[in-house]
């Protein structure tokens, strides 16, 4: 069975999906298949363990990405209870979370590369700075990137406690373990890639902070298993970026009314939290607005309801029946030179104010470059007024701080056609 390397690259996109008894027939059949094969998702640290482990063991598998926005009716039939990846289905028998799958596979290919101690009292040693790594770093790095101000400032000053304690617990040794790599590196080494998205968000270095924690990453990625499965820090910052910015709507429109709200990132590495499938039990997407416990679904909807929610401030549409009707009808419609028509001499959409259709369409304005060269035409050309508005819209800060860099788009946007194939 080939072993398949995970791509380096954002997020799939959802390429739709057969009829729901056929993909359950699939699913059936593929837990009756012999082989290994490994569900996860190409950023995450937690599917990069299984990784790294079973290359360490030589272990030919069959990797599949997983689009966690549309979980697939195997990931969903082998993981029932907390429906994430990773999952390693070996002989038809789903094992779950990543620090049980490494144990697993050390246990079921024990003549080659042990990662585990054979010495009791080390095992349970490693197992405690394994979970110690578990519990710890990924959630206190999501704070850190994810959190401004106070709330960020507490979660860099907890982080780096946490990386003094492990380098404190590493000293002066080659690997956790001693000489030998094996399952406390493991647990730890896919946050290497982390790093920078940490050090660039919170403003500090962790080779000054830990200097032998970073001779330690340097070493790792020496190894064959973990430099072929790491992604790029750069990488994991872009798709961090694209996290922050993804719905750009409503953070638009809180920014222009001033509210101020506490903002949620959802794991998209793993399951959906309970809040969002409690809020938005339809869809089961985000974003979702809770304002005094209510919930608001919908991105266009969401932006109006700001609007309704807090008058007093910023209008988002306006007064006149007729003309909100007129701007609800636009926002829900695309088409350029249509678009440029109905902007016309105005400054916005709706006149001199920002309003509801320019929140609509202001997050596709750092897609421009890519349909103009992607398609080969300038939007510029096709319609210079819709250009100039962007340049107008982009100089809000509202806008500014919501919408991803343009390069960045086309970039994805490039990983995404050669992964599926469309030229």
């Amino acid at each position: 069975m080939p072993h398949q390397h995970p791509p380096s690259t954002l997020p799939p996109i959802n390429r739709g999906r057969e009829g729901p008894s056929s993909e359950r027939d699939r699913a059936m059949a593929d837990l009756e298949t012999k082989g290994v094969v490994l569900l996860d998702f190409w950023v995450s640290p937690f599917g990069q363990r299984c990784r790294i482990a079973l290359a360490e063991k030589g272990v030919e598998y069959e990797y599949r990405e997983e689009n966690l926005g549309d979980k697939s009716p195997l990931l969903l039939k082998s993981n029932p209870v907390h429906k994430k990846i990773p999952v390693l289905i070996h002989d038809g028998k789903p094992v779950c979370e990543s620090l049980i799958i490494v144990q697993y596979i050390d246990e079921v290919w024990p003549d080659c590369a042990p990662l585990l101690p054979a010495e009791p009292y080390a095992r349970a040693q490693a197992r405690f700075w394994a979970d110690f790594v578990d519990k710890k770093i990924y959630e206190c790095g999501t704070r850190l990137w994810k959190l401004k101000g106070e709330g960020q400032a507490a979660a860099k000053e907890e982080l780096i406690g946490i990386l003094k304690l492990l380098e404190g617990e590493l000293g002066d040794k080659k690997y956790f373990g001693g000489d030998a790599f094996g399952f406390v590196d493991i647990a730890l080494v896919p946050f290497v890639s982390w790093f920078y998205t940490y050090e660039t968000c919170a403003g500090f270095s962790v080779e000054e902070v830990a200097p032998k924690l970073v001779a330690w990453g340097k070493r790792c990625m020496e190894r064959e298993s973990v430099a072929k499965t790491l992604s790029d820090p750069h990488k994991v910052y872009e798709f961090v970026g694209a996290l922050k910015k993804r719905f750009g709507r409503c953070r638009i429109a809180l920014a222009e009314k001033g509210v101020e709200y506490e903002y949620r990132e959802e794991n998209i590495l793993g399951a959906k939290s309970p809040l969002l499938l409690k809020s938005n039990p339809v869809y089961k997407k985000i974003p979702v607005l809770i304002h005094d416990g209510k919930p608001v679904c919908e991105s266009l909807i969401i932006v109006q309801y700001i609007d309704e929610a807090w008058p007093d401030r910023a209008p988002l549409l306006p007064a006149d029946p007729y003309a909100r009707a007129q701007a609800r009808f636009w926002a829900d419609f695309v088409d350029m030179k249509l678009l440029e028509g109905e902007l016309g001499a105005k400054k916005y959409f709706g006149g001199d104010a920002f309003g509801f259709v320019d929140i609509a369409l202001a997050p596709f304005v750092s897609w421009f470059y890519s349909y103009e060269t992607s398609a080969g035409f300038s939007i510029e050309e096709a319609a210079p007024k819709v250009a100039a508005w962007a340049k107008r819209s982009m100089e809000r800060e509202s806008v500014a701080n919501a919408v991803s860099h343009p390069d960045k788009i086309y970039e994805m946007v490039g990983v995404l056609k050669k992964k599926f194939g469309v030229e």
